[in-house]
């Protein structure tokens, strides 16, 4: 037994609108400040990169305890500085006062692990949405064939 066109279109438009409001809330969430826990180790030798993309007045608070290492903090508009140099313990709360990308380097130059512990207020990349767009309009294309179809019925 053949399908109604009717179900076909119900079906679509019930889609279309489903592809259409995750991509409108991805969209509002992606832009949105969210606490993130930050936990991890770094191995000697080696390099963790964090970028939190905080907000004005957002913090980050790092907490770094193990082997020997240094900390360094590059801003949004890339100016940088050394926070810390040959240290075995650090606790570091940085506030931001411009909005973007605020890039943390942890270099582990001892012998032993070092642990991170704290948490970063960050947003969603610029770049994410392209994806977010493409969720859209995929979304008002689905729409447009269920509508499509109920007028042909």
């Amino acid at each position: 037994m053949p399908v109604p066109n009717a179900v076909y279109s119900y079906g679509l438009m019930i889609a279309g609108s489903v592809f259409i409001a995750i991509g409108i809330y991805s969209v509002i969430y992606s832009n949105t400040s969210v606490k993130v826990d930050l936990d991890g180790v770094i191995n000697p030798g080696s390099q963790d990169i964090l970028s939190p993309n905080m907000e004005i007045g957002r913090n980050t608070l790092l907490e770094l305890s193990g082997s020997l290492f240094n900390v360094s903090l590059t801003f949004p508009n890339k100016t940088s500085f050394l926070l810390i140099n040959n240290a075995s313990d650090f606790e570091y709360d940085i506030e931001a006062e411009q909005n973007g990308e605020h890039i943390i380097k942890i270099f582990n130059f001892g012998n032993s692990e070092v642990l991170i512990d704290g948490y970063a207020y960050t947003k969603g990349n610029e770049i994410a949405l392209v994806g977010q767009l493409m969720l859209l309009a995929t979304g008002i294309v689905i729409l447009w064939m269920g509508i499509r179809i109920r007028r042909r019925n």
